[in-house]
């Protein structure tokens, strides 16, 4: 049970690496991250890193001790996450094909909600499953994700030019 949770953990590692390869190669406009092959490819590995991640929180060698009230505000960080994920999504769809900036809905207060909903569901989900080593890797996952965030907001204000103002409006 130890070795495959750190078998996982690799595999997670891994996986947020070729992710921020991605990131880096389509902030320098690289003909690679367009390559539609890649950018399909880049979906399958984050299906395979969120697989890995959740068997991390169930496999994780070291439990804490908390009570069951922290328990339960992790569970609920875990769903708030899962849920400013799957609005913002929701909200992106058809947005990206026509080449807007989206300022409206969850996006008018929070300028990269998904990647904050993953950022709360990585914290709060170990904390409900009482994971410790899966919780302390979030700090590594959560700088490869505010890493894609500052890659991510370069291009858009290179992309708009109303992109500084929004930033100062909003928030992460």
């Amino acid at each position: 049970m130890k070795t495959m949770f750190f078998v996982f953990l690799g595999i997670c590692f891994v996986c947020y690496l070729i992710r921020t390869v991605f990131n880096v190669l389509s902030y320098k406009n690289s003909p690679l991250a367009e390559n539609k092959i890649i950018v399909n490819s880049i979906f399958i590995v984050m299906g395979i890193l969120w697989f890995s991640w959740f068997q991390m929180c169930f496999l994780d060698p070291i439990k804490m001790n908390i009570p069951g009230w922290i328990r339960y505000i992790g569970l609920l960080l875990f769903l708030i996450g899962v849920f400013i994920f799957i609005i913002s999504h929701i909200k992106l769809k058809g947005f990206e094909e026509k080449g807007e900036l989206i300022k409206g809905g969850i996006y008018s207060k929070i300028r990269n909600p998904m990647y904050l909903g993953f950022i709360i569901w990585i914290i709060g989900f170990p904390i409900f499953m009482q994971s410790l080593i899966t919780l302390a890797s979030s700090s590594i996952w959560i700088l490869h994700i505010i890493f894609w965030k500052i890659l991510e907001e370069k291009e858009l204000e290179k992309k708009y030019s109303e992109y500084r103002e929004y930033k100062k409006r909003t928030w992460f």
